[in-house]
């Protein structure tokens, strides 16, 4: 019931939905234009990252160094993060981190937001060893990624193409 009255008093200022006022806003007032990317290498750096979208991050910084080796002319290629910070930032899709049992039997948002141990299965929501060696810091165990649809939405209505397949 708790989850049902949740859902009834949602918004997008609600802090589990975890939406800076920023990622709010562009929900509010989507820009209309597509992102302009004229640099060249961050055309590339764009393009190796969703090349490897099912790869590893160190697999990213291995193209990127090699990049570097080969045209040590050039800009340098951004890291794997600001990649993503700039993705990011030119669709206003960004993923939203939770909480989650290790064994994946809830997410500690809503009812269960305030828990240190699974409902279900009872174990610990951090990492106990982590927790141990970072002398009290709480080190999450699992976490899951969710994006939002909205934003998703409408950076596919910011492109004329993907608009009219709509």
């Amino acid at each position: 019931m708790e989850f049902i009255l949740a859902l009834r008093s949602a918004s997008l200022g609600d802090p589990v939905a975890k939406l800076d006022e920023e990622a709010r806003s562009n929900l509010r007032n989507p820009p209309r234009e597509p992102p302009d990317i004229t640099n060249p290498i961050i055309r590339h750096s764009i393009s190796t990252y969703y090349a490897l979208e099912h790869s590893s991050q160190s697999a990213y910084e291995c193209i990127r160094s090699s990049t570097a080796r080969t045209f040590p002319d050039t800009d340098e290629m951004p890291s794997f993060y600001r990649i993503e910070r700039m993705i990011a930032e030119y669709t206003g899709v960004e993923s939203i981190t939770h909480d989650m049992c290790p064994d994946t039997c809830i997410a500690f948002t809503g009812p269960f937001a305030d828990l240190d141990h699974c409902p279900v299965c009872d174990k610990h929501r951090y990492d106990q060893i982590k927790l141990q060696a970072s002398r009290g810091r709480n080190k999450v165990a699992r976490k899951f990624h969710t994006i939002p649809a909205g934003p998703q939405l409408q950076a596919l209505y910011r492109d004329r193409d993907s608009a009219k397949r709509m």
